[in-house]
């Protein structure tokens, strides 16, 4: 860190609890050091935050206050959503288990590439690729690299993302970023509902249904949104009764119970407690 650091320091910790927010599933450049502390990275932005019983500290570099403090979402009220999700189904008991999630407002363009590449892949896997990402193409931030641009991204060619390990997704991130690099405006996503902004997210080589909803989730904090992976297939069987491979039925059905202006906070406590 620099020696011209700032600080949030949280004594409520009833709504934040670091491993529960960077462990359900959100976000993969992140570091557990051996003093304990979380290393995280956000664009061109580092912060480490430090837990104990009583309190958190969330450390970074003088000037990008504002930019954790929305990061963290830390002007939401998770009290209260936790409250009025407690009573549908399943949430009681994984409120409970989750009770220090928060969505995280991620980078929009960080996001999509990194849940292009966790498409079928395991989190190791994951953020060695990100590290390797960001250690070739990312700006020089003095001791860490920034995630690259889409320009940056888009000046390579798909053997390079090949031999990063990105496999079968080389030619994905080749081309979402020269899409993105020649125009793609992410930011119009903003005004969309959950159901539109998907179709325009897909339209991106490499972005399926279920990545699409990630990103909207994680970057765009959308709550008209369900991603159905694995444990949430099981937690519609547990909820419905019903076996189901139709990821359409699933997350409409799922909607519907939690609602269309809650269902992304639903989504994450319900994942975060059957995953376990």
């Amino acid at each position: 860190m620099s020696s011209n650091t700032d600080s949030i320091i949280l004594t409520d910790l009833k709504d934040f609890n670091i491993r529960h927010i960077l462990d359900c599933g959100q976000i993969f450049r992140y570091f557990l050091l051996p003093d304990g502390r979380y290393e995280v990275y956000s664009d061109d932005k580092r912060c480490f935050v430090q837990e104990t019983d009583d309190k958190a500290v969330i450390t970074f570099d003088e000037g990008n206050k504002e930019y954790f403090y929305r990061f963290f979402d830390l002007a939401t009220d998770y009290s209260a959503i936790k409250s009025r999700l407690k009573d549908k189904p399943l949430l009681n008991e994984a409120v409970e288990y989750g009770y220090g999630i928060r969505i995280l407002n991620q980078n929009k363009w960080e996001t999509l590439i990194s849940f292009i590449i966790s498409a079928n892949n395991h989190i190791p896997r994951i953020k060695g690729i990100i590290r390797r990402l960001c250690d070739a193409l990312g700006r020089d931030m003095g001791d860490y690299k920034a995630f690259p641009t889409p320009r940056a991204m888009a000046s390579v060619d798909e053997e390079f993302y090949a031999k990063l390990g990105a496999g079968y997704r080389a030619k994905y991130l080749l081309s979402t970023a020269k899409s993105v690099a020649d125009g793609f405006d992410l930011e119009s996503i903003d005004a969309m509902d959950g159901i539109t902004a998907n179709k325009k997210l897909c339209t991106l080589m490499g972005v399926g249904s279920k990545v699409a909803d990630c990103i909207l989730l994680f970057a765009y904090h959308k709550q008209d949104v369900f991603p159905v992976d694995t444990w949430i297939r099981k937690v519609y069987t547990d909820i419905t009764g019903n076996v189901s491979t139709d990821v359409k039925t699933i997350r409409k059905e799922l909607l519907e119970i939690y609602g269309e202006d809650m269902s992304g906070y639903a989504q994450q406590y319900l994942f975060f407690n059957k995953r376990g």
